[in-house]
C-alpha cells in the first residue's frame, strides 16, 4: 500500500461519520418531515366539563317569572366564575334547581362551551327551561314560560 493509498481509505473513513450523519439528515427532512412536529409537539391538554347545582329557595309571593329571572342571573354568575376559576375548563353546565316549600325541582339548566360564551355571554342564548317546573313550584300556574 503506497502513501497515496493510505491517506484515499483514511480520508474515507474519516467522512464516513459525516456522510451517514447527512443520510439522516436527509431521510428526516425528506421522509420523516411528517413525523417530526409530533416528536416536539407539546402534549395536547386535557378538556374537562364543570358541573354546578345551585339551589334558590322560592321567597314568599315571589311569581314563577321571578324566580326564573333570578335564576338567569344566579346561572350566568355561576358560568363566569367556573370559567374563570379554571383556565382548562372548556364546558360548564349550571343547573338551577328551584325550591317551594320543600319541593326542588329543576328550573334551568345552562350547558355552554367557554367559546360559545366568549362569543355570547348571554344566559338566555344557551338554557334550556324546563317548563314542568312552573307547575310545581308556582302556586298559580297560569301562563307557560
Amino acid at each position: 500500500m503506497t502513501l497515496f493509498d493510505w491517506k484515499l481509505e483514511w480520508n474515507a473513513q474519516r467522512d464516513r461519520p459525516a456522510k451517514v450523519a447527512s443520510v439522516v439528515l436527509a431521510v428526516l427532512m425528506g421522509v420523516g418531515s411528517a413525523a417530526v412536529p409530533t416528536l416536539v409537539a407539546p402534549p395536547a391538554a386535557q378538556a374537562y366539563t364543570s358541573r354546578v347545582n345551585v339551589f334558590l329557595v322560592r321567597e314568599q309571593g315571589e311569581s314563577f317569572d321571578t324566580l326564573v329571572r333570578r335564576s338567569e342571573i344566579v346561572a350566568r354568575a355561576a358560568v363566569q366564575r367556573s370559567f374563570d376559576a379554571d383556565v382548562l375548563m372548556t364546558d360548564v353546565i349550571v343547573t338551577i334547581i328551584g325550591d317551594n316549600q320543600g319541593v326542588a325541582v329543576p328550573i334551568l339548566t345552562v350547558p355552554v362551551s367557554r367559546s360559545d360564551w366568549q362569543l355570547s355571554p348571554d344566559v338566555t342564548q344557551w338554557a334550556n327551561y324546563f317548563e314542568a317546573a312552573r307547575y310545581l313550584v308556582d302556586d298559580s300556574a297560569s301562563e307557560p314560560l
